[in-house]
């Protein structure tokens, strides 16, 4: 609320956690997998089954349960089925028990069990930002259940060492991690209450997205999707996926691969994700001019169109 205390957002986020409910981001079936290590996760399905169009997997950011695709799902269900995956403590997922399980093999693991406990046999499995690395070990441990893979501004790993053009970031995480820690019970009020702040929102229309192209309303749903999560957990995931890299296996890819990335990212520099394409075989390579890090929710009928284009494509074995 404009003109509010820390306080006053403080107490009112404390309220609001006993009387919201996790909300997802697209109307859409979803399912609970219950998984060997006591934790669970949920998926959401969108579309018919069609035994001749491949499934597609969507496989989110840190902090993401399918805000950036609320305008691209609805379409590309239109054609064939969608799931979408929400990791341990995201979205619509309950947060897993400690100690966590937030590697990403772990979370490659569970999108299998997903994949698997939807009846999908093979999958075009689409990775934004972090989704790419998870994407990349599904294929490496799961192999049988990926017919293609795409990387939205999805690095193959240690995406902090490339934040803004500095390794910052990555520097500041056992800083973050030791404060979470510490100030546990403050930390998380403070964070339920400045996440969907307006000073929050400002700071990420201003610096992150793209003005012109994406639509406040979905930027805010993330916000307050994000300020669900236990930030302990934000953090820790936020440290793997700085240590983590999949980029040894890019050139042994053998499945159909398109990247799509924007020239215009920070988070994910456009050297960076041209690097990682050239490095894979049989890729399809695109770049959005005008396009940040946030691509999906800024381009959603550009998205559309290539994504619809690249899995009939692979429908029709057009490769």
């Amino acid at each position: 609320m404009p003109g509010a205390s820390v306080a006053d957002n403080i107490a009112e986020a404390e309220l609001a956690e006993t009387v919201a409910p996790r909300r997802a981001a697209i109307p859409g079936e979803a399912s609970l997998v219950y998984l060997r290590d006591g934790a669970s996760v949920s998926y959401q399905s969108f579309g018919s089954v069609d035994d001749n169009r491949t499934p597609l997997l969507i496989l989110d950011g840190i902090g993401c349960s399918g805000w950036a695709f609320r305008r691209i799902i609805p379409e590309l269900a239109k054609r064939r089925r969608i799931i979408l995956l929400h990791y341990r403590g995201h979205g619509l997922s309950a947060e897993p028990p400690r100690p966590w399980h937030l590697s990403m093999p772990t979370l490659a693991d569970d999108a299998a069990e997903v994949l698997n406990h939807a009846g999908v046999r093979r999958a075009v499995v689409i990775g934004f930002s972090m989704g790419f690395p998870v994407a990349l070990e599904l294929f490496r441990r799961h192999r049988h259940l990926v017919s293609a893979l795409v990387s939205l501004a999805g690095p193959s790993g240690r995406v902090l060492q490339t934040f803004q053009g500095t390794q910052a970031f990555g520097h500041a995480l056992p800083f973050l991690r030791a404060t979470t820690r510490v100030a546990r019970d403050f930390t998380l009020r403070a964070w339920r209450a400045l996440v969907p702040s307006n000073l929050t929102l400002g700071l990420g229309l201003n610096f992150q997205v793209n003005l012109d192209r994406i639509a406040v309303d979905d930027f805010e749903f993330y916000t307050r999707q994000l300020a669900l999560m236990n930030p302990e957990l934000f953090v820790a995931m936020l440290e793997e996926a700085d240590r983590h890299s999949a980029a040894d296996i890019l050139r042994t890819l053998d499945v159909p691969v398109l990247v799509v990335a924007g020239a215009r990212d920070s988070f994910v520099p456009l050297g960076t994700m041209r690097e990682l394409a050239f490095a894979i075989p049989r890729v399809r390579w695109q770049v959005l001019p005008r396009a940040t890090h946030a691509l999906p929710a800024e381009y959603p009928a550009e998205l559309i169109e290539a994504l619809r284009s690249f899995a009939e494509d692979l429908d029709n074995d057009g490769f």
